[in-house]
């Protein structure tokens, strides 16, 4: 969403972080989308329990390893949990604008989950609009899974802008049409994460394990069969209507012989998820790596960052926009400065130069006949006015029509004058943007202006307008 700050601020460099019950994984994208850094940490099972870090020692180390081994550039960060501790659920609302349906989504979120509202974070998108109602997808996530996530990254030195559940950053790399739908199979080497996915939003979640007992058969036997649980309960719910359902596989285990021993045991059609990471496991972390970051008011994302933490982030972009616009106005008035001071020396420098010739020439005068003395006399006032013809003084007939056409509400506090370029500067207090707006459009519809610019920056403010506006004199 565009807003003053960005013409000044650029967007914060991020890089994407994918936490899962036993890995961590990171990936850095430059500005053209090419990977220039990754890297994978592997963490102990008593990491987490039920998506809470238990061991946050453990969990530290592991970060700090990680950070030391993708050498990262920024420290702000993009992080993706594991889906099964999120509940996304779809809602339909009548056609409001965007802060009534954040405020309509607040008063329904104790229906929406098993939950009080206090113990959660959520946050919704707007999928689009159909039958004279918006849909929504609303997630949710229990505060103490974010919050132990936000401890130890903060411990760490890192910023987090956004938290997500993976299947939904999944969701957003495979590009499908609104009515699509796909069932994206994550097989790692602790169990496989089953999503059915419709669009850009996550419908279902549901996990099969793969313990020490299983063996690959006996696994892909498991995943078969909740894939068909899946697909049989949403055809009975009429969701799944065409008669074939692909299946997208990503995780750890599907690069190599894994993948294509997967892709030939999986009873759907079946591909493997491509994007520019070589290993599938890390498309997660680069879905996040590449995910534009807007805060949880935004309407087109899924952010479950806790309000507080945004509100940090919110003051701390506020702050820095206020100190660069004052640098940048320092330099920018340094800048005129020293061209005010130029021009005048130039032009005394001028001066100087004129008066010495127009005493060359009296004292010239004086020694020749009358006649003579008369003709030279003539010759160097014509000489003179030529040389200061740049000097001279702003034509009237163009500051009657400016003083004709001046609203009653704007003020003029400063002009100035260029003559060798015709142009005008003024600035003044305006009573009103439109009393500014006014002045400026009678400016356009006269004959004897052009080039009228009235910087963005003067429009801010809807009453007691500073503004500085320019436009050129027609010849």
């Amino acid at each position: 969403m565009f807003s003053l700050p960005d013409l000044i601020l650029p967007k914060r460099k991020h890089f994407g972080l994918s936490i899962g019950r036993t890995s961590l994984r990171g990936v850095e994208v430059d500005r053209s989308g090419k990977v220039n850094a990754s890297a994978e940490i592997l963490l102990p099972k008593d990491a987490f329990k039920d998506g809470v870090v238990e061991n946050q020692d453990v969990f530290t180390e592991a970060l700090k390893k990680l950070l030391q081994s993708g050498k990262f550039s920024t420290n702000y960060v993009a992080v993706c949990f594991s889906e099964i501790y999120a509940f996304s659920r779809t809602y339909s609302l009548p056609i409001i604008s965007p802060a009534e349906i954040g405020e309509a989504v607040s008063w329904h979120v104790k229906d929406l989950f098993p939950f009080p509202e206090d113990e959660i974070y959520y946050d919704w998108k707007l999928l689009g609009t159909l039958d004279k109602e918006h849909q929504l997808e609303v997630v949710a996530v229990q505060k103490q899974v974010i919050d132990s996530l936000v401890t130890v990254l903060t411990s760490v030195g890192l910023k987090p802008l956004s938290f997500e559940p993976g299947a939904a950053a999944i969701a957003r790399l495979l590009h499908l049409p609104p009515k699509s739908q796909v069932l994206v199979t994550e097989i790692n080497r602790k169990g496989a994460y089953i999503t059915f996915v419709e669009g850009e939003k996550s419908l279902f979640t549901t996990v099969v394990n793969y313990t020490p007992e299983d063996t690959p058969e006996s696994y892909f036997k498991n995943i078969n069969q909740t894939l068909k649980e899946t697909e049989i309960y949403y055809r009975h719910k009429e969701v799944i209507k065409s008669e074939t359902i692909e299946v997208v596989l990503t995780g750890e285990l599907v690069a190599g012989d894994w993948g294509k021993w997967a892709t030939n045991n999986i009873k759907y059609p079946t591909k493997i998820l491509k994007t520019q990471m070589t290993h599938p496991a890390f498309n997660k972390a680069y879905a996040a790596a590449i995910s534009e970051i807007v805060p949880p008011a935004d309407e087109r994302s899924i952010n479950l960052i806790p309000k507080d933490l945004q509100q940090v982030y919110d003051a701390e972009r506020t702050g820095k926009f206020y100190r660069t616009l004052l640098i940048e106005a320092s330099i920018f008035s340094g800048v005129i400065l020293a061209l005010s001071m130029l021009v005048f020396f130039i032009i005394s420098w001028e001066r100087q130069k004129l008066e010495s010739r127009t005493k060359t020439l009296t004292s010239a005068n004086k020694q020749q006949t009358t006649d003579t003395k008369n003709l030279l006399l003539l010759n160097a006032q014509a000489q003179n006015i030529v040389a200061l013809a740049p000097l001279r003084t702003t034509p009237k007939d163009k500051l009657l029509v400016l003083q004709s056409i001046l609203p009653e509400g704007v003020k003029i506090i400063q002009w100035d004058y260029d003559d060798s370029k015709l142009t005008y500067q003024l600035v003044g207090i305006a009573v009103s943007r439109q009393d500014l707006l006014t002045f400026k459009n009678k400016l356009d519809q006269t004959d004897e202006f052009t080039k009228i610019s009235l910087p963005l920056g003067s429009l801010e403010q809807p009453a007691d307008v500073r503004f500085s506006i320019t436009f050129v004199a027609k010849k």
